[in-house]
């Protein structure tokens, strides 16, 4: 097929927004569009070369995913080889499981799948996910498994007008059910090819129609324009919080498609600057920049634990750069030279590639079955190492009998702690609350032991325990999610005559910052004055809590609130690591007394007021976790988080000692 030297200007464009939104998000807010660019220009390369071997009547699909393969599997390999290799010096055990599980996902092509279910794309933890780049390798690769096939089966049966109108109505719904999910399930549509695929469908369309239609010069240049237009407003305007992929993505997507269609039998402006050699250059090492990059900047922000700075960043890049020239240079290239390509079978150069390629999928099916099979390797580390990190990974054990409003009528013999009480009977103890209240079952576990009472986790993820008004969570499926809760919430106290005690627990801050600032859609909405900074002014949070509250007291159930604690944006694991081998200070790896209290104090005076009330009483993990000039995250020996900002299993039964339960008849 002839050569169009604009489509690899296009993928310059792609991997720089790419690369500069990875290094420094905040240079190119929407780079993470350039995914979408890629997508376009992948159906309609692909589309272009199928649809035109099957009008020569020289289509083999055996040739074709052989050609795919020496592609993408060389460079692949390599670098995947090599990335699991060096994580084993940077990535602690926990982590480093990960990547094999996720290095698993990869080289089986669900990689979009895999990340779906276990985080998302936008969230700090991605810097420990050297290979969460992967998933968009995964839906093109689904792509080719599909889309050629239905290829086939349509060309020789049907004519290109009922094509095209196929293909259409199959990117129509694939776009309509984007939208329909970014108000259900935001991550599914991010990651998984049926929301996906109208992006690739948009380039295939192009590749079906634009051979036959000739536009003005004038008309051509205004289109390529719009479109160039399109995608630089993408990369500007849009963020991680946008309303995205569905039609948030149509500019950079539709944009891409018109540069395409606009160019692809005439030069246009746009083309011309798309065609000159140096971003022909960075088009044509785009795979393995795309490679490359990624993990380099994970693996680097995971080694200093935050984010990579402008100095850092450039080092990082450039040497990503490097090893992208020389990854195609002397792995792609190589491997790309078609063989005797129109033979019915397989030249020898293909049938050796082909049993070499399931060689190194076999062997990177080794490592990472190895890296699962044997939890990260942490036999890498001494003892007091490994209970620290053993400890860290512990949660709530019974979260996922006990968590979510779904179980709170469920599983009975798992999540009932402390004394165990007899068919309808009433619990005595309650825990309500978010994620930041199931943390604190372990220690409240230890209380109703202690005190012989039938104790109860009511608790759902990501939902405040906050009645009379609507929960400010989103997308919509979790605000609805939460409404659930708050209702299931209601009727245990009902069915519960007998309840004692209410400990109510959560993300305080962040509730606390929606309910007075609900305009703001970011995750925790900062103070905006001086006097809310100091805790002195909340009134709607005020309102809504003492509201909550009377719904226990009123049936004569005492409160316990418990704040949140001190919560880092990246917990300093390797620093507390380092720490333990060379017996030092833990508390120089946390952050100040001054950091912690400037974070917490308007949700925690908001605790005090409402402590004023009579029957609540307050528990501040600030007062406790917090010495004279630092908090730290390990005390006594004993790790007390999980992340960022949970606590562990251990942590949480550690700090019972601090808690002052109030007395119950």
């Amino acid at each position: 097929m002839t050569y169009l030297p604009f489509v690899d200007g296009l993928r310059a464009v792609a991997i720089l927004a790419v690369v500069a939104f990875h290094a420094l998000p905040w240079t190119v807010p929407g780079g993470f569009v350039g995914v979408d660019v890629f997508f376009v220009i992948s159906g309609f390369l692909i589309t272009r070369f199928i649809a035109g071997e099957m009008a020569d009547g020289t289509f083999s699909l055996l040739h074709f995913y052989v050609r795919r393969a020496r592609r993408l599997m060389p460079a692949a390999l390599v670098c995947f080889v090599v990335v699991s290799l060096i994580s084993g010096f940077v990535l602690l055990p926990d982590t480093y499981w990960y990547l094999g599980r996720s290095l698993l996902a990869a080289i089986l092509m669900y990689a979009n799948v895999f990340f779906y279910h276990t985080g998302g794309y936008f969230t700090a933890p991605s810097l420990e996910k050297p290979f969460l780049h992967t998933w968009s390798l995964a839906v093109e690769d689904q792509f080719y498994l599909t889309w050629p096939l239905l290829l086939m089966f349509l060309l020789p049966r049907v004519s290109k007008t009922v094509l095209v109108a196929v293909a259409f109505a199959i990117a129509t719904a694939s776009l309509v059910y984007a939208e329909f999910m970014l108000t259900q399930d935001p991550e599914f549509a991010f990651y998984l090819l049926p929301t996906r695929a109208w992006e690739l469908l948009a380039g295939a369309l192009v590749a079906l129609v634009a051979r036959n239609i000739n536009l003005s010069h004038v008309v051509a240049n205004a289109l390529a324009a719009v479109g160039a237009a399109a995608i630089a407003l993408s990369f500007a305007l849009l963020s991680p919080d946008a309303h995205f992929p569905g039609l948030g993505a149509a500019p950079s997507a539709l944009g891409t498609a018109a540069i395409i269609f606009a160019s692809v039998n005439q030069p246009t402006f746009i083309s011309r600057m798309l065609a000159i050699r140096p971003a022909v250059f960075i088009g044509l090492i785009s795979y393995s920049l795309y490679l490359w990059h990624w993990p380099l900047i994970a693996l680097w922000s995971y080694t200093l634990e935050r984010p990579l700075n402008v100095v850092e960043a450039a080092i990082v890049v450039s040497v990503a750069f490097v090893v992208a020239i020389i990854s195609w240079r002397y792995i792609e290239k190589p491997f790309r030279a078609r063989h005797n390509e129109h033979s019915a079978a397989l030249s020898s150069s293909d049938r050796w590639f082909v049993m070499g390629a399931l060689v190194g999928v076999v062997g990177i099916i080794g490592i990472a079955g190895g890296l699962k099979l044997f939890k990260g390797f942490p036999q890498r580390y001494n003892a007091e190492v490994r209970t620290v990190l053993d400890e860290m990974v512990s949660g709530n054990p019974v979260r996922s009998e006990c968590d979510d409003y779904q179980n709170v009528f469920r599983n009975e013999d798992v999540c009932n702690f402390g004394r165990k009480k007899a068919s309808g009977e009433s619990y005595e103890v309650a825990l309500l609350g978010d994620s930041l209240a199931d943390h604190w079952t372990p220690l409240i576990a230890k209380f109703a032991e202690e005190k012989n009472l039938a104790f109860r986790q009511v608790t759902n993820g990501g939902c405040g325990l906050l009645f009379g008004v609507e929960i400010p969570a989103w997308p919509l499926s979790k605000a609805r999610e939460c409404e659930s809760y708050q209702q299931v919430a209601e009727k245990f106290i009902e069915a519960n005559p007998g309840l004692k005690l209410a400990v109510i627990s959560g993300f305080w801050e962040k509730w606390l910052g929606r309910l007075e600032h609900p305009g703001e859609k970011v995750d925790v909405p900062p103070a905006t004055t001086e006097e809310e900074a100091n805790g002195l002014w909340a009134p709607t949070f005020d309102k809504v809590l003492k509201e909550t509250i009377e719904v226990f007291t009123k049936r004569g159930i005492k409160v316990l609130l418990i704040g949140q604690p001190p919560t880092y944006e990246a917990l300093p694991v390797r620093c507390l690591v380092s720490s333990v081998r060379q017996k030092t200070d833990p508390s120089t790896c946390g952050m100040s007394r001054a950091d912690a209290e400037r974070q917490l104090k308007r949700s925690d005076e908001a605790l005090k007021r409402a402590a004023t009330m009579p029957g609540v009483s307050v528990s501040l993990p600030f007062d406790y976790m917090c010495q004279k000039e630092r908090c730290s995250p390990i005390a006594d020996g004993t790790m007390l988080y999980k992340n960022g900002g949970h606590v562990n299993r251990y942590g949480s039964e550690y700090l019972r000692r601090f808690v002052e339960f109030p007395s119950l008849p």
